[in-house]
Parts: structure tokens; sequence; C-alpha cells
């Protein structure tokens, strides 16, 4: 079995999830108020963001393989938590459980594939794979999603029971790879060494980091925001087996833009800002009309967003050496969770004091704002 298949094993079974169209929405169910779901997502992406350096430093220094499989158990051991205490603490402990699985993979993956690749001189195809990782990831949840509607009647700890299972399968297609060894092995040199180089060859080069601020904005907002797309739509009266359609057929979007990616990996930065600012249009419109066709542009969104972001994460790594590669991608992690905290927040507190609906209304106009920004400075070159 070839390297890219284990990969992409892992990348569906990591995402054959049956709780990921419904857990905003059970939190919910449990008599959790909107401004508390924010703070469990915004524990979740806050752990990760604390951690997101650390362990982009230890993928650049010890097996990547091996922090994959650590991170993914400790997930599973989130997951039960949920199961077993199905209150606001127990689904804290759960996203924090899951936090740190974040952490340990954000970097760590893509640097994986990318040494793989350059190590039979297939580099140029990074892009491309990281496309079919992600179209992989996306099947698995239009998959999860559609079996979620009907599993959904046996309660959510059946649910969640599946998705347990399934994660303990990607650990098994991880154990499955012979990873390539390092080019050059960072074992040996100090923790705090290589975090300054990775830091400091970021800093000497302008376009990694336009790259990385503008990836921050690209998952911040085309990311975040989709951890509330199933609570707008249960606001539309959307009943619990169509969250799961719902969810299937954004999945199916980004499936087929990242089946497509490639064709768009030589984009210029002028046209990718402007689809960007399209995205913001769409956003404000879903939010204006407030019916079942608001489901419909937000499938639109995520269509779009998703190649922006993975045409953007080739352009982070192509930009990146490998001896600082995972360090790099997770200081690009922690700056996305820096803003993912502010996104998670602000939803939660605009949710609280009136609505979902406002919520994105402003969140589109903000996406507006800052792809005329990038475009302006683009244009100004």
């Amino acid at each position: 079995m070839r390297f890219t298949t284990k990969i992409y094993l892992y990348r569906f079974f990591d995402d054959f999830v049956l709780i990921y169209p419904l857990y905003t929405v059970m939190f919910g169910d449990f008599g959790i108020s909107p401004l508390q779901i924010s703070i469990l997502l915004a524990f979740w992406s806050g752990t990760a963001m604390l951690l997101e350096i650390p362990s982009g430093v230890l993928a650049d220094m010890f097996s990547r393989k091996a922090l994959l499989i650590v991170a993914q158990f400790i997930r599973v051991v989130g997951y039960l938590a949920w199961i077993i205490f199905p209150t606001f603490w127990g689904f804290l402990f759960g996203f924090v459980c899951w936090g740190i699985k974040s952490a340990l993979t954000s970097g760590t993956l893509q640097a994986l594939i990318y040494d793989e690749l350059n190590a039979n001189g297939k580099n140029a195809l990074y892009t491309k794979v990281l496309g079919k990782t992600k179209t992989m990831s996306f099947i698995a949840i239009l998959c999860s999603s559609l079996l979620a509607s009907i599993a959904i009647n046996w309660g959510y700890s059946f649910v969640l029971t599946l998705s347990t299972l399934a994660l303990v399968l990607s650990i098994l297609s991880l154990v499955l790879i012979k990873s390539v060894p390092m080019i050059r092995s960072t074992g040996e040199s100090k923790f705090l060494e290589v975090l300054a180089e990775g830091i400091r060859y970021t800093m000497d080069n302008k376009t990694l980091v336009s790259i990385i601020i503008f990836l921050s904005f690209a998952f911040a907002l085309g990311g975040a925001l989709d951890e509330f797309w199933t609570l707008f739509a249960d606001d539309l009266g959307t009943p619990k087996w169509g969250l799961g359609i719902f969810l299937a057929s954004m999945s199916i979007a980004q499936a087929t833009g990242n089946s497509i990616v490639e064709k768009f990996s030589n984009i210029t930065n002028s046209k990718a800002y402007m689809v960007f600012i399209a995205n913001g249009i769409l956003l404000i419109l879903a939010a204006y009309m407030f019916n079942i066709f608001s489901l419909v542009l937000l499938v639109v969104f995520s269509f779009t967003f998703s190649i922006i972001q993975t045409v953007f994460e080739g352009k982070l790594q192509h930009n990146t050496p490998t001896n600082v590669r995972a360090t790099i991608s997770s200081l690009n992690g922690f700056i996305i969770e820096l803003f993912v905290l502010v996104v998670y927040f602000s939803t939660g507190y605009i949710s609280q004091l009136s609505s979902y609906q406002a919520a994105f209304h402003f969140w589109g106009i903000a996406i507006i704002i800052i792809g005329l920004a990038y475009l302006l400075i683009a244009k100004s070159k």
C-alpha cells in the first residue's frame, strides 16, 4: 500500500465522525447557552493555540508519525468524556483534548507529506496531494453526516460511540505508514534553537509573512464560522436529520473544491483576494435572506474558501525549508487559532445579544474589508 493511500485513509477516518453535524446542537439540547457554546469552542481553539508552536517544534525534532498517533489517542479520550459526562465541564474537557490533538497535528501532517514527496522527487505534487487529502476528509464528513441523520435516532451516545471507533481506525492507518528519514534531523537540537530558527526565517521573508497572515484570515473566517452553520440552520427550523444533509452538502462542495484545486495552484494573489471579497458578500446575503436559500449560499461560501485555503497552504510549504517546516506551519497555526478565538467570542457575544444572523452580517462585512485591504496592497506593488 502506497504512502499516499495510507495518508488518504488516515484523513478519511480522522473526519469520519458522525457527531460533526450535531455537536453544537447537542450542546444546546443539554442546556448550553450560545455564549457558553462559544466559550467551549474558544477553549478548543485556545488549547490548540497555546500548544501550536511547541508541537510544531517537537515535530521538527522527533517522529512526526508518532506525534500524529499520540494526538489521535488523546482525541479518543475527549470523545469518551462527552459520552460519560454530557455536561458543560465534560464538554470542556473533551474540547481541551481535541485542542491538544489539533495542535499536535497542525503542521505535522503537512510536513510529513511534503518530506515524503520531496524524498521521492515529487515535491511539485504537494498541492495536488494535499488537495486530495482534504477531498478525502470532506468525503468522510459527507458520508458521516448522512449516516448521522439516521444514527441520531438512537441518541447522541450512539453517535459519539461510532465517532470514536472511526478515530481508532485512523490510528491503525497511521501505524501502517513507514515514513522516510527527515532530511536534516533536529532531534539533537535544543527546543529553543529550533523555534528561534523558524521564527528568524519567517521574519526575514516578507513573502512568507504575507502568506501566513492571509492564511490566518482565510482559516479563521472560513473555518471558525462553520462551527456555527448548523446553529444558524437550526434557527431556520431545519430538523436534526436535515442538519446532517446540510453538512453533507457542504462537504460535497469542499471536496469538489479540493479535488480541482490543482487547476488554481497558479492563481494570482489579486484574484484570490477578489474571491475572498465575494465570499463576504455571500455571507451577508445569506444572513439577510434568512431562508432555505441562505444554506445554499453557505455551501458556495465553503466551496470557494476551500480552494483559497489549500492554494495558500501550498504557497506556504513551497516557501519553507524542511528543517523548520513544521515549526513555521505551527507559527501559522498559532496565529490562526488566535484569530479563531476572536471569531468564536465575538460570534457568541453578538449571537447572545442579538442572533446568529446578526453575527454573520458582521463577519461578512469584515471579510470584505480585509479582502479589499489585501487587494489594494497587491495592486500598489
